[in-house]
């Protein structure tokens, strides 16, 4: 009896420290507020505007192809250095952190809240009116239901970053000039100005 109550001491602690079994398990409360907490940043040359919707909630997410709109995208960015050959960049995420370099110097170093542990960052390059962009985007586990949004200029001057719930990134649309994160209910719609 008392190794039975002992197993599950020890296990109640695991899975509340954010330990699980195959990513079942649970982030710590602290890693939440961090995420929860994390300083939204728009740049003044980009725009967003919310708009209400009526996407039901049996529309299919599409986490595996949600930059399929963008003319460049990579599925998955791990710790493994990708090469983005055609506009000569490596990016990689590892240990919490987006790197993106270019002939060894350094364009983006992004430090993503400790529950974006789980999965790759999938990426998108494109252009928001006729201005060339980098976006990425990273979910924690589904526990959590929190993401990671950002968008960058190729140079890796920061446009936008946030972390936004589940329910707010279900798909990522766009055209020649606006970009859309399509969320249950909301839309959020980003346009840039040209300098």
């Amino acid at each position: 009896m008392q190794k039975n109550i002992l197993s599950y001491v020890i296990l109640l602690g695991l899975l509340t420290a954010g330990f699980g079994v195959a990513g079942g398990g649970l982030d710590s409360k602290k890693n939440i507020e961090e995420a929860n907490n994390y300083q939204r940043y728009i740049s003044p040359r980009l725009s967003e505007k919310i708009i209400k919707n009526q996407i039901k909630c049996d529309h299919p997410a599409h986490f595996e192809d949600i930059f399929r709109y963008f003319s460049f995208h990579i599925k998955r960015i791990d710790k493994h250095p990708v090469e983005l050959a055609e506009f000569g960049f490596v990016a990689s995420f590892q240990n919490h952190e987006f790197l993106v370099q270019r002939k060894g110097e350094t364009l983006i170093k992004e430090r993503l809240p400790v529950v974006f542990n789980m999965h790759p960052i999938c990426l998108g390059i494109d252009k928001l009116a006729g201005v060339p962009v980098i976006m990425v985007v990273n979910r924690s586990r589904a526990s959590t239901g929190r993401c990671f949004v950002a968008i960058y200029m190729l140079d890796g001057t920061p446009l936008y970053r946030n972390v936004l719930a589940r329910w707010q990134v279900n798909d990522i649309g766009r055209d020649n000039s606006t970009i859309d994160i399509l969320g249950y209910g909301e839309t959020r719609r980003f346009t840039i100005q040209k300098q």
